[in-house]
């Protein structure tokens, strides 16, 4: 069983000013987590101020929200905390901002050294985003700094 509860918002319970999930860090993104099963989701609405064309999200932001969900995916199924080697996204469909869309990941393969999660984005029912990464565990039990 996963040592955290389904369907519960979750927030990592050290979060050392992280960008993504920090509720600390007032530049941040703030997000939190839903477990189902082995997957994780996160709900947000990207701000208007990280557009690239207008009304688009920057690749960028969709990049680290695909970062966080991915390695909120290790965390709330597996109590493991890992930072990541390698992540590679595929955009499908421009990410609008101003308005809702649903990160998800899941854990779909474990090596010697790291996991690999894949994650995607959705506006809707369309998949705008989809990633893959390498992630390597740690064995420190706070954040990174």
């Amino acid at each position: 069983m996963a040592p955290y509860p389904e369907d519960q918002e979750l927030v990592f319970p050290q979060d050392g000013g992280c960008f993504g999930c920090s509720r600390s860090n007032p530049a941040g993104l703030h997000l939190s987590f839903r477990r189902h099963g082995d997957t994780v989701v996160s709900r947000y609405t990207i701000p208007d101020h990280f557009h690239g064309a207008p009304a688009i999200a920057h690749g960028g932001i969709v990049a680290t929200l695909l970062d966080e969900i991915s390695c909120a995916a290790i965390y709330f199924v597996r109590e493991q905390r890992v930072v990541t080697g390698e992540l590679t996204v595929r955009y499908l469909k421009a990410c609008p901002v101003e308005r809702e869309i649903v990160m998800s990941a899941r854990v779909v393969s474990e090596h010697a050294k790291y996991l690999v999660v894949e994650g995607e984005v959705r506006d809707g029912e369309t998949v705008v985003a989809r990633s893959s990464g390498k992630f390597f565990p740690q064995s420190r039990a706070e954040s990174a700094p």
